[in-house]
């Protein structure tokens, strides 16, 4: 190749200390952006998991209630007592460990 075929490579242009601080700041603005970005969807997931644990409460309350009609006239600590007292129980003991047995295995 001759001296007249070979491409010429320049040496690109190094930018001014005014350019350099321009990009600076440029990439400091784009992060401030992103970390608004991630805080908004941290909030968006919060209320889905808020909505979603008061949506599975209100609908175990409901079961409960289907399965002790009497339950709509307890006081919350009658209610829990009657709970902790069913959930004691040997058949309710056996089924929650083979539940978690289950659940470790998977």
């Amino acid at each position: 190749m001759s001296r007249k075929e070979r491409p010429t490579m320049t040496k690109p242009r190094e930018k001014t200390r005014e350019e350099l601080q321009a990009e600076i700041e440029d990439g400091k603005k784009k992060i401030r952006q992103f970390e608004n970005r991630e805080k908004m969807l941290r909030q968006k997931l919060s209320k889905e998991e808020r909505r979603t644990r008061s949506h599975r409460l209100i609908v175990r309350g409901a079961v409960f209630e289907s399965i002790v009609p009497e339950a709509k006239n307890m006081t919350d600590e009658e209610a829990a007592a009657l709970l902790r007292l069913a959930l004691t129980s040997e058949p309710a003991r056996e089924f929650l460990k083979k539940r978690a047995e289950s659940g470790n295995a998977e």
